[in-house]
Parts: C-alpha cells; structure tokens; sequence
C-alpha cells in the first residue's frame, strides 16, 4: 500500500473523509511550470497556423464552412485530450486544434457583430463551455483565464454601451463622456474583480471538499486561472487603454485614474500571496513579474518630474527596507 492510499485509509477510518469518497488520484509526472506556459503558448502560435493553414486549402468562402472547421477542430481536441491524457505531443496537437477551433468559433459567430458588450459576452461563453468540455488541466486552465479577461471586458463594455469604434470616443473624435461619469472607472473595477476574489477565495477555502470529489479536476485549473486573470488581465478595466492609441498619452498630467495601476499591483500582490499558500512558486513569479509591469506603467503615467519619481522611489524603497528589518527581527524574537 502506498503512502498516498494509506493516508487515505486512516483519513477513512477516522470519519474525516467520507466512506465513499472517491480515491485518490495516481501520482502523475506533471510537467514544470515553465515548460507548460511554453506549451500553452506555442499551442496558441500552432492554433494560428493551423487555422491558417486549413483556411489556404479550403477556402471557406461562408459562416457554415467556418462554423463546421470550428466545430470539426474543436471535437477532435476533445477526442485526442480524452484518448491520451498524458502524452506530450497529443496535448499540444489537441491543444492547437482547440485553439484553432475557438478561434474559427468566434470568427463565424462575431465576424457581422457590432455590439463590444455582444462579442465579449460570447467569448466569455466560449471559454467557460471550453472549462467545462475539454477534459485537459492546461486547456481548462487557459479557458479560465481568458474567461477571466473576457470577463472585464463584458463589464466595461457594459459600462460603456455601444461598438468597439465608440467605446472612448465619438464620431468628432471627442472623449466620449460614459452614463456613470468619472465613477465608472471605479464601478468597473469593483464589478470586476470582487467576484473573481470571492470565486477564488471560496475555492481556497473549500478545498477539502472539493480535492475529496471529483471537482478537483475543475477546482485546481480554475484556482490557476484566476490567479493567473487577477495578475495579468487588470489592464483591461482601466483607463490606461488610452495608451493604445499612441504613445503622446505617456505622461498624462496626474490625477487620481492615474492610481488604478496602483491597484493592479494590489490584485498582483494578492495573487501572490495565494499562489504562496499553494505552494505554487512558478505562480508566485509570474505573480511578482506582473506587479513589476503595472508599477511600468504606473511610473510612465504618472505625469510628473524625473526628479520627483526618483525621490518616490527612494521613499518606497526605505520603507521597504525597514519593513524588511522589521520582520526579520520580529521573526528573531519569535525564534
């Protein structure tokens, strides 16, 4: 009996677990981290050219022929995900058929869409029927996190009614003033990312019961892919989308917009402290470069003197020297 199983056992026999709890899953040689976000990003470079690839041969000239490769791409991802879950080449041939086939998806149903609140809600559909379907940790994992970032931009664009063309501007060019004023920025913010925190941290809290059942296979990807959603998508609910239009918006004069990247790192920061508790390292880094890029871009919007940033950062970097000494001798007087 093995370690796992006997721990199990005892788990059992003490009424901790319930007597017809599933077992436990066979150890699996689950790959490093970084090699598997260098997977999922070359499946999203494979499911490009797959598409593009089939769309040479093909030459689907209507919305059905799109909508039945998205639909032919996406069943047979499934099909090589559910027959072999643990070869590598299989994973990422099912995975760039499923990017492939999502993206085919959208195409055929968003192409004559001119509602942004229309087409971010789809794609949000799109990757949680993706979780739901596709019997693979790191496509469920993908799923969630560009659910995640589909997810802002259905608040915003809810935010902010009308086309893509519109969202910030209207037709003279002018800034386009949103039906919430200034308290928009911050209502988006709140709308989204409170019910990702509570998702997340309902998940922690309730890992006992789930890691018992068969949801861990939903629980774990969904965990990564929040805490994934929370580092790096926090840009897509700000202001700074106006830096999209050109780089003569570096430097805006300073107002209080210019504090969400603040936040951001916030949301970065969080997740890192998440991603510690999960003994998750590789988390924890991706965790920790995100809250470098947005303190980036907080630096760059700040509209201010070189002189003024450099003494900034001075303050910041003595308090967190002496944060530092600080713990480090209450961590010796509790030794």
């Amino acid at each position: 009996m093995t370690a796992v199983r006997q721990l199990v056992e005892t788990l059992r026999a003490r009424g901790i677990i319930s007597a017809d709890a599933p077992p436990a899953p066979e150890p699996l040689d689950e790959r490093p981290w970084f090699l598997a976000l260098l997977l999922g990003f070359a499946g999203w470079l494979a499911g490009i050219f797959v598409l593009v690839f089939l769309g040479l041969v093909f030459n689907p000239d209507s919305t059905t022929a799109i909508l039945a490769i998205g639909l032919a791409l996406s069943g047979a991802a499934w099909g090589m995900y559910f027959a072999d879950r643990n070869a590598v080449f299989v994973d990422q041939l099912a995975l760039a058929f499923s990017i492939a086939g999502q993206l085919a998806l959208a195409w055929a149903t968003l192409k004559d869409v001119n509602s942004m609140l229309l087409v971010a809600a789809t794609l949000f559909g799109l990757q949680c029927l993706v979780f739901a379907v596709m019997p693979n940790k790191t496509a469920r994992t993908i799923a969630a996190f560009f659910a995640c970032i589909a997810w802002t931009f259905v608040v915003r664009s809810s935010l902010r009614p009308g086309s893509s063309a519109d969202l910030f501007f209207d037709d003279n060019g002018d800034a386009k003033i949103p039906p919430l004023g200034e308290w928009t920025v911050l209502v988006g913010w709140l709308l989204t990312w409170l019910p990702l925190i509570a998702l997340l941290v309902w998940l922690l809290r309730t890992e006992s019961r789930w890691m018992a059942s068969n949801l861990r296979a939903f629980a774990r990807p969904a965990i990564t892919g929040l805490l994934l959603g929370l580092a790096l998508s926090g840009i897509a609910t700000e202001p700074v989308t106006m830096l999209l239009f050109g780089l003569q918006s570096l430097g805006i004069r300073f107002s209080w917009y210019a504090l969400f990247p603040l936040l951001s790192i916030a949301l970065a920061v969080f997740a890192a402290y998440c991603a510690f508790g999960l003994r998750s390292f590789g988390l924890v880094g991706v965790a920790v470069f995100a809250a470098l890029v947005h303190l980036a871009r907080f630096y760059y919007l700040y509209g201010t003197t070189l002189l003024w940033k450099s003494l900034i950062m001075l303050v910041v970097g003595v308090a967190l020297f002496a944060a530092a000494a600080a713990l480090q001798a209450r961590a010796r007087e509790t030794a």
